[in-house]
C-alpha cells in the first residue's frame, strides 16, 4: 500500500515519429520497456509515418506483448513535425519526451528527464546527449558528427535556440501547446524553428550531458546529399515566413541572401568558384574515395557538397524564377 505521504510523480509521454526503421525501432522500444521508472507513470506513443517496410508490422507485434502503456498511430507521411503534433493530441503526460525511431535511450533516460523538470518551477525545455552508434562503419556512414554538442561538463547548461534538435528532448505539454507545436510546413529544421518560438516565448533550453541516447541511423552519401536539399527547402519556407530572423537563418544555414554581411557575400562568391553544379559530382566522388584514407578530409569535402545542395534548394525556392529576392518576401 502506498504511504499517504509518498510523492506522486508526474506522468510523462514519450513521443516517437518513425518511418521505415524496421532495422532499429524494436531496439528503441525494448529500451523504453526496460526503463528504471515506474511503468504506470509513462506512456509511449509511436506515429508510423507511412512506412513502406516492416516497421508497422513490428510495432503491432510489440504492442501485443509489451508491458508498457503503448499506442500506435498511423500518420499520413507528412513528416516528423506533423507526426509529433499528431501524437501530442493523444498524450496524457504533463511532460513530453521526444525521441526518434533510431535513438535508443539508456535505461535511466525517462526518470532523469522527469527529475530535471521537477527541479524547475517554470516551463523549460531539457535536451540530452545523442551519441552516434559505435556499430556503424565510419567509412560507410555519413552525418557522423551532426549530433555532437560542444559541452562535456555534467552540469546543466543553457543553450542557444539554434543548437536545439528534437531527439532526446523534453518539455511540458502546456509549454509546447502554448506556441502551437511544430510548424507543419517544414519537412526539415522543424525542431530548430520550434526552438526559436520557445525562445521568443521566454522558455529556456537546457542541455544536460548525462541524458544519453544512441543514434543508430545508417545513411549513405546519396541520402546525406538529399538531406542537404531538404534543409534548403525548409529554410526557404522559414525564411519567407519570418522576416525578423532572416539574418540569423542565412548565417546559420550558409545560404545566400541579401541579409548577408559584405564579408560573407564575398566569401560565398569566392566559394562558388570551387563549389558549383559543375564541380559538385567531382567533390562527392572525391569525398567517397577519400573516406578510407583521410576521414576528416572526406568529411570536409562532403560537408561542402551538402551545403551546396542546401544553398541550391534554398535559392530555387526563395528566388523562384525571377532572380529577385522580392519574390520571397512576406
Amino acid at each position: 500500500m502506498m504511504n499517504d505521504n509518498a510523492k506522486i510523480l508526474p506522468r510523462i509521454s514519450v513521443i516517437i515519429p518513425v518511418r521505415n526503421r524496421d532495422d532499429v525501432i524494436l531496439r528503441t522500444l525494448n529500451a523504453l520497456e526496460n526503463q528504471d521508472y515506474d511503468q504506470s507513470l509513462y506512456q509511449v506513443i509511436v506515429v508510423d509515418d507511412a512506412s513502406t517496410d516492416e516497421t508497422l508490422d513490428q510495432l503491432i507485434a510489440f504492442s501485443a506483448d509489451t508491458r508498457i502503456d503503448f499506442k500506435i498511430i498511423q500518420g499520413p507521411g507528412k513528416g516528423a513535425g506533423y507526426a509529433r503534433n499528431l501524437a501530442m493530441e493523444h498524450a496524457q503526460g504533463e511532460i513530453l519526451l521526444f525521441l526518434d525511431g533510431d535513438t535508443i535511450p539508456e535505461l535511466d533516460l525517462v526518470r532523469k528527464h522527469v527529475e530535471l523538470h521537477e527541479q524547475h518551477y517554470h516551463p523549460v525545455c531539457i535536451m540530452g546527449r545523442v551519441d552516434m552508434s559505435l556499430e556503424l562503419d565510419n567509412h560507410r556512414q555519413y552525418r557522423l558528427f551532426d549530433t555532437e554538442m560542444p559541452f562535456h561538463s555534467d552540469k546543466m547548461q543553457r543553450v542557444d535556440w539554434q543548437m536545439y534538435r528534437a531527439a532526446n528532448t523534453s518539455i511540458t505539454w502546456s509549454a509546447i501547446h502554448s506556441i502551437g507545436g511544430f510548424d507543419l510546413e517544414l519537412k526539415a529544421a522543424e525542431d530548430t524553428e520550434l526552438a526559436w518560438r520557445l525562445n521568443d516565448k521566454g522558455i529556456p533550453i537546457y542541455y544536460y550531458n548525462s541524458l544519453v541516447c544512441m543514434h543508430h541511423h545508417p545513411i549513405d552519401v546519396e541520402g546525406y546529399m538529399e538531406k542537404g536539399a531538404m534543409y534548403g527547402l525548409a529554410v526557404g519556407v522559414w525564411y519567407k515566413k519570418a522576416p525578423e530572423i532572416r539574418r540569423e537563418l542565412v548565417s546559420r544555414y550558409g545560404v545566400t541572401a541579401p541579409e548577408l554581411t559584405v564579408f560573407r557575400k564575398l566569401k560565398h562568391t569566392f566559394r562558388s568558384v570551387f563549389i558549383n553544379r559543375y564541380t559538385f559530382p567531382l567533390i562527392v566522388k572525391s569525398g567517397k574515395i577519400m573516406r578510407k584514407i583521410w576521414l576528416k578530409g572526406s568529411e570536409i569535402l562532403l560537408k561542402s557538397a551538402f551545403r551546396f545542395n542546401t544553398r541550391k534548394a534554398f535559392a530555387n525556392y526563395v528566388f523562384s524564377n525571377t532572380g529577385n529576392i522580392a519574390a520571397g518576401r512576406s
